[in-house]
């Protein structure tokens, strides 16, 4: 067939089959085509002044990453001479195995800023046509072309000119190129399922451009802070649908000289950014809910998956209008659109307008789909529309302030839930999810700055973090209560108003919030946001505020250092002295524990800070009322044995949120060697009585460590005797089945405690995991959703444990369930408990299934095996040693700029706690230190963190034991 882009006709494979060897001629003859693709094994600058053939939309051999070692670049800024106005972009991704190409046309109109002689673009994986290429005035002469230049490491496509641009003028470039629809997850790709009707594979087309994959698939100015506005025509097959940014105002419109595909032509976009761009083109179908704010919400999944869209249908319109409604600005859009992708990498992505998801965090199945899956896709869905403002309306201008994106979506994404679900009690759970989670790397001296300088594409994934996500939120979260909410929240809408489709660095909203903050008497005129804020940003870690009372005066000495969970003698290089703007709030036992205003201030550079108000010499304090200060707070031991006594006299005189500070507070204290261990586990020995969710989830966290620590030592018989004593009492009282009247942290204090009490030995749980786990294995029917007896919030556990105490037979039945089921949380689930198995044989198999492609693990699940297999103490080992041997398929598959490559490394090198250990760990680091692009990080942060255990287990260990065995004595 013949089709029509742009102002060109072009043939198709079909055709072009048989006029092959006029068209073998023909390319010898006029010329060689011309790949660019960004990763390439050259690195100068190759040129061309000449033609080239035009290609067919049919598939060529792609090119093969290579693992040529190059110098990192640091200069990949695009030049400034330019800045795009609008995009008219024609694709027709062509879904067809054994071509898997896209047809692609870009006309880019641009602002000349200042004259030169060169336009330059981001281009990866493209074959530009580069005959094709015309640029012009607009509306006047085309300005002639001197030749063009790839520079392959830069990932630039530079049009060198003969006469110059001018200043004040706008110009025109055309292009027409062919791209690949790979299935390496990035840029415009393709993703797999299977129809359950006919059987066969369905494949659709799917973007992924954040951060820098936008140029894969158009080219473009690929940089956050450049915006412009997109005009977006799709082809497909006339089966098929699409979606964009925008609504369709052409739907199914003939496409020249072919009736197998049509065009839909798309509404003109706001100015909006390159990474933010988004296609879908499938056989997807969807369900539609439109509420009082008139934007039309549509919840897109594969056919026999459209009955598990309700849950997210109900609640991202109300989130929506939540936002609306916080920020005080309306959603600038006609629609949203939220799709389930079967192949995703990330968790979702925010798109404007059309937001991606994996499918376990998007679909939910009443009856298969647990209690935490609900919670999961309701703070992503939170998280995604979130950044429909902050991020997609106002934008960092580079990467550096991701953290304006991420922090904040991951603070209001609570806000949002909490609103309209108040029952999961999301704002209560912030703590133990975010704040005390990223104290621990935080707490490293190889952690970072939440903002940070960033260059090379690799660095930019790096940075997708927890520092960038965890710390971001519980900062913002800090600044809402120490500004009050009312002011916080004015400061914001100020702020998203005044730069509302542009670009923005942090200092901005540092000055829209202390503007806000002097008007409302909120924040002191002596005092600025920037100069508070600056202390949490620009520098890496977080203060311990160290309360030392002068119990005949009723006063307190506070002092502030640096939290580190292990110095280093050969950090010699860091002489930097830390030091915060601190927002101290204290509350004595029987006082209010809701006032999170900070009436005292601890300054950048204070030494000491006397406190007036303490309570009586048998009275104990607590600092940082509601954990709402980014800190951890020590005290002198006699406060800490004031809180011991309360915790076992009645624990409810304390807030529940400061409960679970005083719990991760005091052993991670003692872990850093800032609280002796006797003093920090005696704080814990109420959690007998304890019957709340969030004191529990933070000691059970702050055990875990020592419980990983002692795992494969002789202490651990009585570290087991001395959790059991803990644990029994919530365990019996919860029971391993639920009850009518359990609240939803009831459901996941239940979870823990079974997890807990099974893992430690309790006789009872394992039968009962073991009884239910075999009675799913005898029914007929196992894969009825109405036939499993197991728990549907149970079923990891239940899983993990049938299966670790089982074999073969056990394992091929979890299995055989994980391919049959058609519930993406239940495959979830399965996958992760089958990591479970203690059969080293089985594991070995798992671990190859993750690479192997037809296997049945997805290539979006491959590191998630990786990662459960390295945390069973049977598979620590295993994994690594399998990384290291099949590293070049790793490194392949997951890519140095991949978003879970970071996570393999962490997870498969974490724990380790001997030298010889370590050892290992910087031996693997050292050779393969040029190839692991965003894993960086990770890899010498579980290092230090390997060295740290080492210096932990030679100071604790001894004394730990001794306490647990005298704990225990006392029990008989």
């Amino acid at each position: 067939m013949v089709e029509k882009y742009g102002d060109r006709y072009l043939v198709t494979k079909k055709l072009a089959l048989t006029l092959v060897v006029f068209a073998l001629t023909a390319c010898a003859a006029v010329g060689i085509l011309v790949y660019y693709v960004g990763v390439a094994d050259v690195t100068e600058t190759a040129s061309d002044s000449g033609h080239d053939s035009d290609p067919e939309p049919s598939a060529e051999p792609e090119p093969e990453p290579t693992t040529t070692v190059r110098a990192k670049l640091t200069d990949v800024r695009l030049p400034t001479h330019l800045v795009p106005l609008k995009y008219k972009l024609e694709l027709v991704p062509f879904i067809i195995p054994d071509n898997f190409t896209i047809r692609g046309y870009a006309e880019i109109e641009m602002n000349c800023t200042e004259a030169a002689f060169n336009i330059t673009l981001h281009a990866a994986d493209l074959s530009i046509e580069n005959d094709t290429v015309a640029v012009m005035e607009k509306g006047g002469n085309d300005v002639d072309i001197f030749n063009y230049d790839y520079d392959l490491d830069r990932e630039f496509f530079i049009i060198n000119l003969n006469s110059g641009l001018e200043a004040g003028k706008t110009y025109v470039i055309k292009i027409h190129y062919t791209a690949f629809l790979k299935d390496n997850l990035k840029g415009f790709y393709r993703s797999v399922y299977k129809d359950r009707t006919t059987g066969d594979d369905e494949y659709i087309a799917v973007t992924q451009f954040q951060a820098t994959d936008a140029r894969r698939a158009f080219p473009c100015f690929d940089e956050p802070g450049i915006k412009a506005k997109y005009e977006v025509s799709l082809g497909r097959r006339a089966e098929m649908s699409s979606i964009s940014n925008m609504p369709i105002v052409s739907e199914g419109v003939p496409m020249e000289g072919t009736t197998d595909y049509v065009w839909d032509h798309y509404q003109e976009s706001v100015k909006m950014s390159t990474y933010l761009v988004a296609f879908v083109v499938s056989k997807f179908k969807y369900e539609e809910t439109t509420r009082e704010n008139n934007v039309r919400f549509r919840i897109w999944s594969e056919p026999n998956s459209l009955d598990q869209t309700a849950y997210a249908r109900d609640i991202g319109p109300k989130i929506l209008e939540f936002f609306e409604s916080y920020f005080n600005v309306k959603f600038p859009l006609p629609k949203q659109d939220m799709i389930a992708i079967p192949d995703f990498g990330a968790g979702a992505m925010e798109n404007w307008g059309l937001i991606t998801y994996r499918e376990t965090a998007l679909l939910f199945k009443e009856g298969v789909s647990a209690a935490s899956n609900k919670q999961r896709i309701a703070i992503v869905v939170s998280h995604e529309l979130a950044h429909q403002w902050f991020g997609n309306l106002v934008t960092p201008s580079w990467w550096t302030d991701l953290w304006l994106n991420e922090g904040f979506a991951s603070y209001v994404e609570y806000l949002g839930v909490e609103a309209i679900q108040p029952e999961l009690k999301l704002l209560e759970q912030f703590v133990t999810h975010d704040l005390q989670d990223v104290f621990r790397i935080d707490a490293l001296e190889s952690s970072h700055p939440i903002s940070i300088p960033v260059k090379h594409p690799a660095e930019i994934s790096e940075i997708f973090d927890r520092i960038s996500y965890g710390k971001g939120a519980s900062i913002i979260r800090m600044m809402d209560k120490f500004l009050t909410t009312d002011t916080f929240r004015q400061g914001l809408t100020n702020y998203l108003t005044d730069l509302q489709f542009d670009s923005a660095e942090q200092d901005d909203l540092w000055r829209h919030l202390t503007v806000q903050g002097h008007k409302d008497k909120h924040l002191p005129l002596d005092m600025d946001i920037k100069t508070i804020m600056d202390t949490w940003t620009l520098q890496m870690g977080f203060p311990v505020v160290t309360v030392t009372r002068n119990y005949q005066a009723n006063t307190a000495s506070v002092t502030q250092e640096r939290f580190l969970i292990g110095k280093s003698k050969k950090n010699v290089n860091d002489s930097k002295v830390y030091s915060w703007w601190i927002p101290l709030t204290f509350a004595a036992i029987g006082d209010n524990f809701e006032n999170t205003y900070s009436e005292n201030w601890m300054k950048e550079g204070e030494q000491v800070k006397e406190i007036s108000g303490m309570p009586a010499t048998n009275t104990a304090v607590v600092f940082n009322v509601q954990q709402t200060g980014y800190y951890r707070v020590n005290y002198d031991k006699e406060n800490w044995g004031l809180l011991a006594q309360q915790l076992l006299k009645d624990h409810t005189a304390i807030h529940v949120i400061n409960r679970a500070q005083i719990m991760d507070d005091a052993l991670n204290l003692a872990k850093s060697g800032l609280l002796d261990y006797e003093t920090a586990l005696s704080v814990t020995g109420y959690l007998s009585k304890e019957v709340e969710y969030i004191p529990w989830a933070s000691a059970l966290s702050g055990l875990s460590y020592i419980n990983k620590m002692l795992k494969r030592t002789a202490a651990y018989g009585d570290f087991k005797r001395y959790m059991l004593k803990l644990i029994d009492p919530i365990y019996t009282k919860l029971g391993f089945n639920a009850q009518p009247e359990d609240t939803h942290l009831d459901i996941k204090l239940r979870k823990k405690a079974i997890s807990w009490a099974c893992s430690m030995g309790n006789k009872d749980c394992l039968n009962k995991a073991k009884e239910n786990f075999g009675d799913w294995m005898g029914m007929v029917e196992p894969d009825s959703e109405s036939a499993n007896p197991v728990d549907v919030n149970l079923k990891y556990q239940t899983y993990c444990n049938a299966i670790a105490d089982g074999g073969q037979e056990e394992w091929d039945f979890a299995w055989q369930r994980y391919q049959n089921s058609h519930v993406a949380s239940e495959k979830a689930t399965i996958l992760s408990a089958l990591a479970c198995t203690k059969e080293v044989w089985l594991l070995n198999r798992y671990l190859n299934m993750s690479l192997t492609p037809e296997s049945g693990v997805r290539r979006q699940d491959g590191s998630k095996v990786l990662g459960n297999v390295a945390q069973n103490t049977v598979g620590r080992y295993l994994t690594f040693d399998f990384v290291q041997q099949e590293w070049e398929r790793v490194a392949e598959i997951y890519g140095k700029s991949s978003f879970s490559f970071s996570g393999v490394m962490k997870n498969m090198m974490a724990d380790r706690n001997t030298e010889y250990e370590i050892q290992n760990l910087k031996e693997f680091s050292c050779a393969h230190s040029s190839l692991l692009g965003s894993a960086t990080r990770a890899v010498k942060q579980a290092i230090e963190k390997g060295e740290a255990n080492v210096k932990w287990m030679e100071k604790n260990y001894q004394i730990i034991w001794t306490w647990m065995k005298t704990q225990n004595i006392k029990l008989y």
